[in-house]
């Protein structure tokens, strides 16, 4: 089976990963956003899940540039909900493979992050759209995960 094809690589750098544990509703993620963006701090790459016992996890970068107003805010916000663990990593970078249809496309994420891992660039978190599958690494793996890839799809 030849490469599979893709429409592009997108690289976003200069990124901080946010991480709250423990969150104790979903209506505590709503707010934490809410605060965020009417603070002008967009979130990128959410993905929120339900972790055992009911409680919320919820994971999101933003611009370096915002990365200790963004974390004080979470820390605040998620002290008053209860959360069990803020966690901040930076600098980080995001790359995604993008391209129509991806939905139909199972093999795309597998094939992404199985060179990844084989390569030993450790993946930390991951979200997908319909239509881009991206995963954060720290900055220094940036430019050997945007090879990798390009190694291992077929760019147009």
């Amino acid at each position: 089976m030849g490469k599979i094809q893709i429409g592009g690589i997108l690289q976003f750098r200069d990124l901080a990963l946010i991480q709250v544990l423990g969150l104790p509703q979903s209506a505590a993620v709503a707010t934490l956003l809410r605060a965020l963006g009417d603070r002008g701090i967009p979130a990128q790459a959410v993905v929120q899940c339900q972790e055992s016992g009911g409680r919320y996890a919820l994971a999101f970068t933003v611009a370096e540039v915002h990365r200790e107003e963004a974390r004080a805010i979470v820390e605040e916000l998620a002290r008053r909900g209860g959360a069990c663990e803020v966690t901040v990593r930076s600098p980080v970078g995001m790359v995604a493979v993008f391209g129509p249809h991806f939905r139909d496309r199972p093999a795309i994420a597998g094939t992404m992050f199985s060179a990844l891992v084989a390569a030993e660039v450790e993946v930390l978190a991951i979200s997908t759209s319909i239509s881009t599958v991206a995963g954060v690494v720290v900055a220094e793996e940036m430019d050997r995960a945007v090879a990798i890839l390009r190694a291992t799809f077929e760019l147009p």
